[in-house]
């Protein structure tokens, strides 16, 4: 019996035995840094060593790696190994802050797992071809790195592969993504901001990934699809949760797709593309849908019914369409379950009529409400608010709404967020605002305030993101602008008030400000020398107040800025020359209407981001300079559609500056723009704009020539100058001239002919000069105001006149039956002339210089006379310097 149990004891000991060596690589495998009780292989220490050899920066953040105190790889800063086996398997280096190439040596590591080189500078080199051949990698990122180029189609290869992130790169398809329908095992792809523009085929190979969950192709310029034959027919994947196809060109056909995966989907992003139409019925096929965003399209319609018993649904965003209908059907349509968990309603930007109701109040959950921009009607008072308990963000603004709240009201709710512009909240400033103590933006601009800001407003805890206060009636300027809360501003906008007085000496405590804007006051008195501590700043515009003086020197320390208005004030001085040296990154630079003079400073012509140049009605003098060639984004078209960064709030997006006040609320740029002979605000087309205004100073001189190689110049205005000389031939090279203004000046000569050539030319003035000669014939010079060529000394031809003096003579009729007589007159007349011509030159020529040639004699006679007529005059003339040269020293 003993030895029975001990045999089974020690059977019983070799099977636990045998469990603890198979768990031993459970118990020793690690994921971590740290691993002091593996060493790595030496051949995989030597490739990471090589890895780290295609940097020139990041040694910092890779300090660890061959470190004299460190020299196992299983400890360095990202490398994670197989606790087992020592084998490199995941390197993790996004934000390392690395500069370079991504280095072959990586093939030395063949159990690589996962590869996260994302957030990282590759100095637009192209992914390598050698990925493809990492067998193993499950999770590959290189989002965010500065990669260009194709992307190879080795990558299909990664037979593994479940995670690939490639976005916000600048890589594209050569043909199609035939690679990508290789990956079966892909769950999560994002090649966002990749060229897909060829890729036809796109929708057909995602709908073939059996395990894909997440599909992110933003901003992608997508193709839209119009053939679905080669789809599945049936549910290929349930696994799909979130589709991202946001900034591309896809059409409303997509709909019947994503009702193949309604009852998996989530997370629904369409906004910036082509969905037209109304939204479709898709009720009870839809029940797991969180967030449905369809901003910015072309919908149209209202609301559909079976959306208030969407019970999951989240996130409702449908701003910048075509919306119509009464706002009261669309929130009733929301009525029912949905109502419980709907948090994000954005029905901003469409054509919503009637009154808000006052039902929208049981939208218990509701944590962001934008209602802005419709042509909704009729009163807002308390009740509409009273079960939004937990509202965060609000935007009422741009519609006929007035807000009856009274001044003791205490608000269910707490804002972050709050767009009141256009509401008639004035004229008093609205004393509920002090109930909310946790406000960091808000815009009450266009609302009728006629009264001064309280001390209040300016101490809130938690300070201001952004203050848009603009077209009311504001007085004075408040001291307690100094105060404390402005440190957290990014924007303030007190444009269009009636502030007077000096600026307080206190902008050194404003550390994020991006955008200054208080144009249109009535301030003056000197910038304060402080201003040049706002190292954020972007915008910058005082026009049209009361300042004067110089520009403190300190403003050169306000690199970003890109936008710089001072116009209709009386600033003084020369013009700074340190803007051509510190402040590289202007686009505008608009100085209008002030008392600066001197010359153009050379330094100006560094400016090679500036596309709108105003210096028009100062004291300027001198020549302008020939090197305004090197203003290059006036000589060259912007061909790049994406959007071009500024900074992380601010960008240019075609056709408008634009800043992002938060994920909701833009700010645009705008500016005062001299065109055609008018002035105008020039905003939502400014990224269009190329313009020089250089009228009313003392210019002098001749137009350089090399102004004309700014080939994109949209507007050039030199009127009213002292500039003399001819105009140009090389003006006919500014295709894109849409208003020319050389008037008043002392230009002469006649109007080069290649003016014809400006075809989009449709504001010209060249009156009072002393231009002379036929006006050039052309579709738009003939279609152009008279007035645009009166005061010239002889300018003739259409529009001025009908002809020119002499067209009269040239066309002439003789009278009726003689006209062929004349004409024959006339031809026997010349032949006879030409004839007596030839005949008088031969007997002239022979008969002097043959006598010369035949007869000896005579030709001696002649030559000797001419010998002795220049001894002569030598002789005549030495006398008589020699008896001036006595006059003069007597």
């Amino acid at each position: 019996m003993i030895k029975v149990m001990g045999g089974r004891s020690l059977k019983l000991l070799y099977a636990f035995l045998t469990l603890f060596l198979h768990l031993i690589p459970a118990l020793v495998f690690t994921s971590g840094v740290g691993n002091g009780s593996v060493l790595c292989i030496e051949k995989e220490r030597q490739a990471l060593l090589e890895f780290k050899k295609g940097f020139v920066n990041g040694n910092d953040n890779l300090s660890s790696w061959g470190s004299e105190d460190e020299k196992n790889c299983c400890n360095w800063d990202g490398v994670y190994c197989n606790g087992q086996t020592g084998h490199v398997i995941e390197l993790h280096l996004n934000s390392y802050g690395l500069r370079g190439m991504i280095s072959h040596s990586l093939l030395e590591l063949p159990y690589l797992t996962s590869l996260d080189l994302s957030s990282n500078d590759f100095n637009q080199s192209h992914i390598p071809k050698f990925i493809g051949s990492l067998s193993n990698l499950n999770y590959l990122s290189l989002s965010s790195a500065n990669l260009s180029g194709p992307i190879p189609h080795q990558l299909g290869n990664l037979s593994l592969l479940q995670n690939l992130y490639l976005h916000d790169n600048d890589l594209k398809i050569v043909e199609n993504l035939e690679w990508l329908s290789r990956l079966s095992l892909i769950e999560n792809l994002d090649l966002s901001s990749t060229n897909l523009s060829v890729a036809n085929d796109w929708l057909e190979v995602v709908s073939h990934l059996p395990k894909l969950s997440q599909l992110i192709l933003e901003s992608c310029d997508l193709p839209p699809v119009t053939d679905f034959s080669s789809l599945p027919h049936t549910n290929f994947s349930k696994s799909l949760t979130t589709i991202g196809l946001s900034t591309n060109h896809v059409t409303q056909s997509i709909f019947p797709w994503l009702f193949n995966y309604s009852t998996s989907l989530v997370k629904i992003h369409l906004s910036d593309n082509q969905l037209g139409g109304s939204i479709p019925d898709a009720s009870g096929n839809m029940n797991s849908l969180e967030i449905l965003i369809l901003d910015e399209n072309q919908l149209e319609g209202g609301i559909p019914k079976f959306f208030g018993n969407m019970c999951a649904l989240q996130t409702l965003k449908i701003s910048n369409n075509k919306l119509s209908g009464q706002l009261a059907e669309l929130i009733h349509n929301l009525s029912g379950c949905v109502q419980y968990s709907l948090r994000w309603l954005h029905l901003d930007g469409n054509q919503l009529k009637g009154s808000a109701p006052k039902s929208i109040g049981n939208q218990f959950a509701l944590w962001s409400l934008l209602l802005g921009s419709n042509l909704l009607e009729g009163e807002i008072s308390e009740q509409h608010f009273s079960n939004l308990s937990i509202l965060n963000e609000l935007s009422l603004s741009d519609n006929s709404l007035t807000l009856k709240l009274s001044n003791d009201w205490v608000p269910p709710f707490q804002l972050e967020y709050m767009d009141l512009s256009s509401c008639n909240l004035g004229p008093d400033f609205p004393k509920w605002l002090s109930t909310q103590q946790s406000i960091l933006g808000l815009d009450i601009s266009r609302n009728g305030i006629s009264d001064t800001i309280p001390s209040w407003f300016w101490n809130k805890t938690f300070g201001y993101d952004y203050l848009i206060l603009s077209e009311n009636k504001f007085l004075g300027v408040n001291s307690l602008l100094c105060s404390s809360s402005v440190q957290f501003l990014f924007y303030l906008d007190l444009s269009n008030n009636q502030l007077s007085g000096d600026l307080p000496n206190c902008f050194m405590q404003w550390h994020n400000l991006i955008v200054l804007n208080l144009a249109n006051n009535n301030l003056s008195g000197e910038i304060p020398y402080s201003m040049g501590s706002l190292k954020k700043l972007t915008v910058l515009d005082l026009s049209n107040n009361n300042f004067l003086g110089e520009l403190p020197l300190s403003l050169q320390n306000c690199t970003m800025l890109s936008f710089i208005n001072l116009r209709d004030n009386s600033f003084s001085g020369k013009l700074p020359a340190w803007m051509g040296e510190s402040l590289l990154s202007l686009v505008i630079l608009d100085l209008h209407s002030n008392k600066f003079h001197g010359c153009i400073p050379l330094q100006l012509c560094r400016l090679v981001h500036i596309q709108f140049f105003d210096f028009s009605q100062n004291n300027i003098s001198g020549n302008i300079p020939r090197c305004l060639y090197n203003l290059t984004a006036m000589a060259f078209k912007n061909t790049n559609t994406k959007r071009t960064f500024i900074d992380l709030a601010t960008y240019m997006d075609g056709t408008q500056v634009i800043f992002n006040l938060f994920d909701w609320d833009k700010y645009v740029f705008n500016t005062n723009v001299s065109w055609k002979g008018q002035s105008y605000i020039y905003g939502k087309n400014f990224g269009e704009m190329r313009s020089i205004d250089l009228s009313s100073n003392k210019l002098t001189g001749e137009i350089p020539a090399e102004i004309f190689s700014l080939i994109e110049l949209k507007a050039l205005n030199l009127a009213g100058n002292m500039l003399t000389g001819l105009i140009p031939q090389g003006i006919g090279r500014l295709k894109q001239l849409e208003s020319l203004d050389l008037s008043r000046n002392q230009l002469f000569g006649s109007i080069p002919a290649s003016i014809a050539d400006l075809n989009f030319l449709s504001f010209l003035n060249l009156s009072y000069n002393k231009l002379s000669g036929r006006i050039p014939s052309g579709t738009q010079i003939q279609i152009a105001n008279p007035s645009g060529f009166i005061g010239n000394l002889a300018l003739c031809g259409p529009p001025l006149t009908p002809n020119c003096p002499r067209d009269a003579k040239v066309n002439a009729e003789p009278p009726k039956g003689s006209s062929k007589n004349n004409q024959e007159d006339e031809d026997e007349f010349l032949k006879c002339l030409y004839i007596g011509m030839g005949l008088g030159f031969m007997v002239g020529f022979w008969g002097v210089c043959g006598s010369l040639m035949l007869n000896r004699s005579w030709r001696h006679l002649y030559f000797r006379t001419t010998s002795n007529l220049n001894d002569w005059l030598y002789v005549a003339m030495i006398v008589n310097i020699a008896r001036l040269q006595r006059m003069f020293h007597g």
